[in-house]
């Protein structure tokens, strides 16, 4: 069995070329927030210079097996708070560490900028796995069900 490469990149210039195939997969499953996703990238919003927008993709074995983003917080302008936005794992990229590669990234990004992390889990599946991240569940915030602390 050949070892399967997993990369993450930071996405600045353009889209990869399968984001198409990943908008209809989420579509298909019921998740819409992948098109936010592509008008906010449409509007610009993460190829600025603010660092507190972020959009990151993780690749295995060089197809786009996920997709997710840290942003200011849309719902809770509070200047300590980044959000963790758009978070889609195509299923080819599930149960084999893409998902917890992504978050870690995200994770990273959106500490090493702000002391609180918030998001809005999709599901209870998506709920379970961001709790295994630490994130501790909170319905504190606008249309938050999940916050982290550094």
């Amino acid at each position: 069995m050949t070892p399967t490469t997993l990369q993450v990149v930071r996405l600045s210039e353009t889209l990869p070329d399968d984001f198409s195939a990943l908008q209809d997969e989420a579509a298909a499953e019921g998740y819409r927030f992948v098109d936010g996703l592509r008008e906010e990238w449409q509007s610009g919003r993460y190829r600025g210079a603010d660092e507190r927008n972020a959009l990151f993709a993780v690749f295995r074995d060089g197809v786009l097996a996920a997709i997710g983003a840290v942003t200011p917080d849309p719902y809770d302008p509070a200047p300590d708070l980044l959000r963790i936005r758009h978070v889609y794992v195509r299923p080819i990229g599930r149960r084999s560490g893409v998902g917890r590669l992504l978050a870690s990234a995200l994770v990273q990004q959106g500490l090493s900028l702000a002391p609180r992390l918030s998001l809005n889990a999709a599901d209870s599946g998506a709920a379970a796995f961001w709790e295994a991240m630490g994130f501790k569940p909170d319905g504190g915030g606008t249309r938050r069900s999940h916050l982290l602390t550094r």
